[in-house]
């Protein structure tokens, strides 16, 4: 049974400029070293998730850096951790931590 009669569909591939793959190497790189509780997500989801928050940030006309670290939040907690950051109540805290890295690497 192929993908698309299984009911699944296929990951996007990630197509990016040289440019933007540095960005998000740089990124995943900050990231695992930031966020212990990011630990047992593997190296490819977390690189797949830094991706999708730079792609969602170029889709979007506002790019500052807040915009950007909200971005990230959402994507991680919705996508790797399963909201588990957004019930605990950590947005404020967590959108901080993504908001040094981004000043620091862009």
């Amino acid at each position: 049974m192929t993908q698309a009669t299984a009911g699944t569909t296929a990951a996007p591939k990630m197509q990016m400029s040289p440019e933007r793959a540095k960005q998000v190497v740089t990124m995943t790189k900050s990231i695992r070293a930031h966020f212990p509780e990011l630990a047992a997500i593997p190296d490819a989801q977390l690189i797949y998730s830094t991706w999708r928050s730079f792609k969602r940030i170029d889709q979007t006309n506002d790019s500052d850096y807040q915009t950007m670290a909200s971005v990230f939040f959402h994507e991680f907690d919705r996508h790797l951790l399963k909201y588990q950051l957004s019930k605990s109540g950590q947005e404020t805290v967590v959108s901080r931590r993504f908001f040094a890295i981004l000043t620091e690497i862009l």
